[in-house]
């Protein structure tokens, strides 16, 4: 039977009531007792200068000068590679929800779908394997990850390239670091609502202040409810937020802050999409086709606590020690699916079998511990700085369990499949357990930037990591890597006080658990990065532009040994030995341009030409090709809002658009191919003083029907969300 669901007229009242009871326990902050008055007036003093706070929020910018995604370092400026800062104000004028509309919307960023729920993300035709958290590695961890809600961010750093320097493993692709926001002395309150397209609607309140008349002791408390449909029938989404943080100054050069984050997601969820042609051609099916059932789910919540404290020396060094645990978690019987296959020997495109999949389970729990430490140094006559540090990161995790292919109806004709009726929800009792798995990575790290002269700066650093995976029903797939080396270098130098140019050398390692014929384990792939550019700062700070090329050469991937026999006994069943003679490269050049052009007018973009390819593969065929012929190769993503003054004060209109090269995807003998495309967006705002403002945003304003994902084979082909209106209101308390 399909289940029941708040009707849409009755969901605003129960997040309300959500909303206003998570509000009250954040009410003593706005009664927290005055400040005491000065015994005797001081004289005013006029500064005159563009405010640095901790970050982006309140700045009513689109750039920030600031970023906190590399150790060490303070600024953009600084750092010796492709930095670009999605601000506070940026997820606001776009309407940017989750982490996922934020990185579709970022430039050299691709967005690749698994499913609906598995979303993956690639930078340079390597995917992101890991983000960041407030400087905290989060490993995805498949079915039971939830994409964070932008409520609780004041801005998105994307570090473009490899970054071993900051994690150890990984791919040489990008790094994620999401910065949440922080309290406030001063109080602060907002409530905000939104409706849009497809029945959603949203309820955010944020309130943050002083605990104590001191200002020592303060806190922030943000609550989102958050239910919606999509355009395909039967899809729904219902997500609950809530994130409190505290800080307390100890001293007043000592700051200790804890967090705790919980994240609720249930939604139907789809295992796959739509299939092609029998020829890899789209069938153009309704876009509102969804060939699941409404009885679907796929329920988890992710959870973190954060404790940090940092240390001000009078010296102007600093050290800062974080603890981290975070819980990624499958609810209980909380994945239940359907699932097409075609079959082998098909003769109409539309005939398909469909089996349900019911699982439970899949844990993923991650504890960090990180120290840094950085400041000045005098070395012959001039003044350095050196950042030293060191981390460690486990994860225990445990997969799901359960059964598949379950209840098995052939040949249904996708065309009058009805998610509501046409296949009948049954269960079975899910039982069993999964082993679990432990991987465990520890690290020590230096970076010095020494000042050579007043324009030269040179940077000189690496990094000592010790990874290890340990599977308990499995020995044999244990192994470990010890004391890997990981080097960075770089040279920046200012042309002048607005504008530095930059080179730079990193790496970053994968491990890869697969033998040699001695039976030895294959060293890590070794991903290499060369960056130069040059960045500069306009307009004392407001706006902000670069220009740069990379190369990275991937080389050590597993391939096969010819010269060995086939197959390589007692090791594999089949396949020849592994021999780490594989190598991929990227390289390409990108813009980007962030801030104030003209008073009142912003604009934050960036272009991005990547070119892939394999350059020594096990298959002769792949030689050449692109590593993800699914990535154009040309990529823009621009947004541009003008706020007039004068009569019209209060006004905000906005537009910009996504746009890429043509792409294709090979499946076996056949081939689908996509030509570019681009989608518009439009934003129209109003602030009626400085308590109330209405929003209205359009996505895919011109109704542009293209797919974000696509295959020949299997049932993956996704079509992008048809044209939608976002309606906000906010309101300052």
């Amino acid at each position: 039977m399909p289940r029941h669901r708040t009707s849409p007229s009755n969901r605003p009242r129960r997040q309300a009531t959500m909303l206003c009871a998570s509000l009250a326990l954040a009410y003593p902050l706005a009664h927290a007792a005055p400040l005491p008055e000065a015994e005797a007036p001081l004289p005013v003093v006029t500064v005159t200068g563009t405010a640095e706070g901790k970050g982006s929020e309140g700045s009513g910018s689109l750039a920030s000068r600031k970023a906190s995604v590399m150790k060490g370092f303070d600024t953009v400026r600084e750092i010796p590679q492709p930095v670009t800062v999605i601000t506070r104000q940026m997820l606001d004028d776009r309407a940017l929800l989750d982490l996922q509309d934020v990185l579709q919307n970022t430039p050299g960023v691709s967005v690749d779908y698994t499913d609906s729920e598995r979303v993956t993300y690639f930078s340079r035709g390597y995917q992101i394997d890991a983000l960041q958290i407030d400087g905290v590695t989060v490993n995805q961890a498949g079915s039971s990850f939830v994409q964070p809600d932008t409520a609780v961010l004041d801005r998105v750093e994307v570090l473009r390239g490899a970054s071993g320097m900051l994690r150890g493993s990984g791919n040489p692709s990008a790094t994620v670091n999401m910065v949440r926001k922080r309290p406030t002395k001063a109080f602060h309150a907002s409530v905000g609502a939104t409706a849009g397209s497809w029945n959603r609607y949203r309820l955010e309140g944020d309130v943050s202040g002083s605990l104590n008349a001191a200002g020592t002791l303060r806190g922030r408390l943000v609550a989102v409810g958050d239910e919606k449909d999509f355009f395909q029938k039967a899809r729904h989404e219902d997500r609950k937020v809530l994130y409190g943080v505290i800080e307390a100054d100890l001293t007043p050069r000592t700051t200790v802050t804890a967090s705790l984050q919980h994240t609720d997601l249930d939604a139907t969820g789809a295992w796959g999409n739509l299939p092609g042609n029998l020829d890899g051609s789209p069938l153009n099916l309704p876009r509102d086709t969804y060939l699941g059932a409404d009885w679907n789910r796929w329920n988890r919540y992710n959870q973190q606590a954060l404790v940090e404290i940092e240390h001000r020396f009078e010296n102007d060094w600093r050290i800062k020690a974080s603890a981290a645990w975070t819980r990624l978690h499958l609810k209980d019987n909380g994945f239940k699916q359907t699932y097409f296959t075609r079959q082998a020997r098909a003769t109409s495109p539309y005939l398909m079998n469909v089996t349900t999949a019911q699982y439970t389970g899949a844990d993923s729990d991650q504890r960090s511990f990180n120290v840094t430490a950085n400041g000045p140094f005098a070395l012959f006559g001039r003044t350095h700085q050196l950042v030293v540090g060191g981390e460690s990161l486990r994860t225990d995790a445990t997969d799901s369990w359960g059964q598949g292919n379950l209840y098995q109806a052939d040949n249904v004709d996708i065309r009058t499949w009805n998610p509501y009726t046409s296949y009948a929800e049954r269960d079975v009792p899910v039982s069993g357990s999964a082993s679990p798995t432990f991987t465990r990575q520890k690290g020590a790290y230096a970076t010095a930037r020494l000042s050579i002269t007043d324009p030269l700066t040179v940077l000189l650093g690496a990094r000592l990591s010790w990874w290890e995976y340990e599977a308990v029903k499995t020995p044999a797939s244990n192994y470990r890597i010890g004391r890997e080396t990981t080097p960075f270098a770089g040279l920046v130098y200012d042309f002048t006080k607005q504008v530095n140019g930059y080179i730079s050398y990193t790496e970053i390692f994968t491990p890869q658990n697969v033998k040699d014929a001695s039976g030895n384990i294959l060293d890590p792939i070794r991903g290499e990065d060369y960056e130069a550019g040059i960045k500069g700062e306009f307009f004392g700070g407001r706006l902000s532009a670069s220009l740069g090329a990379f190369r990275i050469d991937n080389v050590g991937r597993a391939i096969e040994d010819g010269s060995t026999a086939n197959p390589c006994l007692p090791y594999y069943t089949s396949g020849y030995c592994r021999i780490a003679g594989g190598k991929t490269q990227s390289e390409g050049f990108e813009m980007e341009m962030a801030g104030e052009v003209l008073p009142g007018w912003q604009v934050m973009g960036g272009y991005t030409n990547t070119r892939t390819k394999y350059i020594v593969d096990s298959s002769a065929a792949n030689v050449g090709q692109p590593l993800r012929t699914i990535d154009p190769r040309h990529q823009l993503r621009v947004f541009s809002t003008y706020r007039p003054d004068g009569a019209l004060r209060g006004l905000a209109v906005g537009g910009g658009a996504q746009v890429q090269s043509d792409t294709y995807v090979t499946g076996g003998a056949i081939k689908a191919r996509q030509g570019g495309y681009t989608v518009y967006n439009a934003m129209l705002g109003y602030k009626f003083n400085e308590r109330y403002s209405v929003q209205v945003n359009v996505n895919n304003l011109f109704d542009k029907v293209y797919y974000k994902k696509y295959a020949p084979t299997g049932i993956s082909y996704y079509y992008g969300d048809p044209r939608n209106v976002v309606v906000s209101l906010r309101a300052m308390l």
